[in-house]
């Protein structure tokens, strides 16, 4: 049966009769699944915050629960669901592990489930199922070919238990050695764009060279997403349209997919996780960065984009180790992603991020990035652009739960958001203007 994922931001609805699952992953965010059984019309959607930054130029109904249901509601009848015989499921809102005072204080997810119950009851809407708060991601699952919704939280998917072979240090360096370098396009795009020389004729030029790269971008720009009314057909085409900056940050992005999409099993719940949990990073540490006075938006994304390349280094043996990930005691699942990779591999991918940097020769603000965003205050040379990725990987990890395995301490998160210049209440406004669906579409 083929499966659906609803992305942050964004719902689906099936009325087709088409049998498929529809899964949404979940933790600060709130999943809510609503179908007429009779009428065989449902979907989900996927809330990010309870109600817009009230920035009219980044508005995103679908996105904050004070307008993404309404809508959502009506495009269910306008497909044959009939109003008082709809149902609702309701899951997510939580805390995550692990968290503070600062987590609690902001409760994202428990204001959009005041929302969601609240236009519920006003709709009489009945909720049949539900699972929220807390402090760990779940997904809700929908089948349907008979419309059964199920609740799953993250530490339900693996139960299973076994003995941890830690890799030897001989095993850590080969995998090292042996981890396929990004490709060479990639490199010299990031060099080009960080040093600010480029000549995009010939960027354009070495673009229409590789035919791969090429039919990926044009495919991109004549995704659903960009609604193009005039079809693209060249990379000339595609710089006109995106702009000169746009374009190099898709074409590196584009680049790198293949590099992390090794496989199902390791740090990600999904295909693909890893890398749309970098891309993640990437846009919202542009939009840090466009706070900052003096940081450069494009270093900022192209330093979120590579933060966990250490992981593809890693990855093979967490898809090993994965059962200690999740079956931890409790006293270790408050610990932080880099806490639990030293015990199971005497390492961790911040280090191996750092070792990855120097062989390819990347820019040292990107490396400093890549092999110090858990603990920012370490940064020397480019502590503002470190600081920016270590917020932006904690906010992915919030909003885009399951992606990827993840646990950032947040004990410190208001003086390192102070740092850079922000407070912990710029959170909402720094998610609301993040391109959740277009992440989705590359």
């Amino acid at each position: 049966m083929e499966h659906a994922f609803v992305s942050a931001g964004d719902y689906l609805i099936e009325s087709t009769g088409k049998q498929r699952i529809i899964e949404v992953l979940l933790l600060t965010c709130v999943g809510v699944a609503m179908y007429d059984r009779i009428s065989k019309v449902g979907g989900v959607c996927h809330i990010l915050l309870h109600d817009s930054p009230h920035d009219e130029h980044t508005w995103q109904p679908k996105s904050y629960a004070s307008s993404c249901l309404a809508l959502f509601v009506d495009e269910l009848v306008k497909s044959g669901a009939e109003p008082g015989r709809l149902e609702a499921v309701v899951a997510g809102g939580a805390l995550g592990l692990p968290f503070s005072q600062y987590d609690v204080n902001l409760d994202i997810g428990g204001r959009i489930c005041e929302c969601v119950y609240r236009f519920l009851q006003r709709h009489d809407i009945p909720v049949k199922k539900s699972a929220t708060g807390g402090c760990s991601g779940m997904k809700i699952v929908v089948r349907t070919d008979n419309w059964r919704v199920d609740i799953i939280h993250f530490t339900q998917l693996e139960n299973r238990v076994q003995e941890i072979s830690k890799p030897s240090p001989p095993q850590i360096r080969e995998a090292i050695i042996n981890t396929k370098p990004i490709p060479q396009i990639a490199i010299r795009l990031i060099r080009l764009l960080h040093a600010g020389d480029y000549d995009m004729h010939d960027i354009t030029d070495e673009l229409s060279h590789d035919q791969v790269l090429s039919a990926k971008i044009i495919s991109y720009c004549n995704s659903a997403f960009m609604s193009q009314a005039r079809k693209i057909d060249s990379i000339t085409r595609a710089t006109l349209v995106l702009g000169e900056i746009r374009l190099l940050e898709i074409v590196i992005s584009a680049a790198l997919r293949d590099f992390f999409e090794k496989q199902v099993g390791g740090y990600s719940l999904l295909k693909g996780g890893l890398f749309k949990h970098s891309l993640a990073v990437a846009h919202l540490t542009k939009i840090i960065a466009g706070r900052i006075e003096g940081l450069d938006e494009q270093t900022g994304y192209t330093a979120g984009l590579l933060h966990d390349i250490g992981k593809v280094v890693l990855d093979q043996f967490v898809a090993a180790s994965r059962p200690l990930f999740y079956n931890m005691p409790h006293e270790a699942r408050i610990a932080d992603m880099i806490t639990v990779e030293r015990e199971a591999f005497a390492t961790d991918h911040q280090e191996i991020a750092r070792q990855l940097a120097a062989i390819w020769n990347l820019p040292e603000s990107l490396g400093e990035a890549a092999s110090l965003h858990h603990y920012p205050e370490g940064a020397v040379h480019y502590p503002e652009l470190v600081h920016a990725v270590y917020l932006a990987d904690l906010l992915a990890t919030w909003f885009m739960a399951g992606m990827e395995l993840e646990k950032i301490n947040t004990a410190n998160l208001a003086g390192r958001m102070k740092r850079i210049g922000l407070e912990v209440t710029d959170i909402p406004a720094i998610v609301g203007h993040a391109p959740w669906k277009e992440m989705m579409y590359l």
